[in-house]
């Protein structure tokens, strides 16, 4: 188990004290983790060093939720930074959106209406 190769016995220990312990955690998070690919949870596992190593309490102790987070991208403390949320522009993506000047006189007036409610 990768968790307790990052956090250490103790820790685990600490965490889930039996085996029933351990068996509810695996069946409330099986599902879920089963989703991921090896890889894709190698690569969370090695953003938790990366966090830890940065100084980010949420990962001190063992926290699925957090691990699961890194890979799904909900609830990170720090923004974006080390979670998968970056995205490669792609401009064939905009051609449904109009041209250019389409787009830009839309925002114009989306930032209008958006303004319009705070005065």
């Amino acid at each position: 188990m990768r968790l307790q190769n990052v956090y250490g016995s103790t820790k685990m220990r600490v965490q889930w004290p039996d085996l029933d312990d351990l068996k509810m955690a695996r069946r409330e998070f099986g599902i879920i983790i089963a989703g991921f690919s090896r890889d894709q949870i190698n690569d969370a596992f090695d953003m938790v060093h990366k966090q830890r190593r940065s100084g980010n309490d949420r990962f001190d102790w063992p926290n699925i939720d957090a691990v699961i987070g890194l890979l799904t991208n909900e609830g990170m403390v720090t923004g974006s930074s080390g979670t998968l949320a970056h995205r490669i522009f792609e401009p064939e993506r905009l051609l449904n959106n109009g041209t250019k000047a389409e787009r830009k006189k839309r925002a114009i007036c989306e930032l209008s209406k958006l303004k319009g409610m705070f005065l």
